[in-house]
């Protein structure tokens, strides 16, 4: 069984305030192999690293990033004191790197058509070569597809939910699992464990990877490496 990939999930938030070039900075220095982020678009369309669609939880203001401006989002200091991370500052730093973009539903029409012109420009040896995307929104997965057929995207979140359900259920036929396809499967739901040789096991024989979905300790970490999966997204440091 060859080791997992680790991915960190929005750099090291322990060491910065996640989404930020001092976390990503963090993960590479803890020994991540790749990168997992999040993007939203700007009212006057720029790409920015947020998870939230308001910046209360990272920076105690209420100011929704959808609606704000580039340069209004460049005068906001986080709660570690950093500035938000633009995706042209991060493919400058972080570009050579293999990374997850994690695409949010909201305005995520705008948000796909400005990351396509990235894809037309100078970006786009690296969005094809280095990205894998995580959507939502099934739909919005489609319309990235049809411009772009050849690029990679993890399975949505809704076929991750229903997969995971069938399985636990001993249903594997009903899970929908497509060869070559990645799921998300979280450590647990309802307090019952589901990262465990077998569960992984029924992914394999229909040939669908695994990623362990944020194991929030290392005893879970330790689950998920028992289990197999193919792919750890954390906060914890990799060994």
């Amino acid at each position: 069984m060859s080791a997992p990939l680790w991915i960190s999930h929005r750099g090291l938030c322990d060491r910065a305030t996640e989404n930020t070039a001092n976390a990503f900075r963090a993960a590479l220095d803890a020994g991540f192999s790749h990168l997992e982020t999040d993007l939203r678009s700007t009212a006057d369309g720029h790409l920015v690293l947020a998870h939230d669609e308001d910046l209360s939880r990272v920076a105690g203001l209420p100011l929704k990033v959808t609606e704000a401006t580039r340069h209004e989002l460049e005068q906001v200091r986080l709660t570690g004191g950093e500035p938000l991370l633009f995706f042209d500052q991060w493919l400058e730093e972080f570009g050579q790197h293999r990374w997850i973009l994690d695409i949010k539903p909201e305005y995520g029409e705008r948000t796909l058509a400005l990351l396509l012109k990235h894809w037309q420009g100078e970006g786009e040896a690296l969005l094809s070569g280095r990205a894998r995307f995580l959507f939502w929104d099934p739909r919005q997965q489609q319309l990235l597809l049809d411009e772009q057929p050849e690029i990679e995207c993890m399975a949505p979140m809704p076929e991750c939910r229903r997969a995971g359900l069938a399985c636990a259920a001993g249903l594997p036929p009903l899970a929908g699992i497509q060869p070559g396809a990645t799921y998300s499967l979280p450590p647990r739901l309802a307090g019952v464990r589901l990262l465990r040789p077998a569960m992984v096991e029924r992914y394999r024989r229909r040939q669908g990877r695994v990623l362990a979905f944020l194991p929030e300790s290392g005893r879970e970490v330790d689950w998920a490496l028992e289990s197999g999966v193919d792919e750890v997204l954390t906060n914890y440091r990799p060994g």
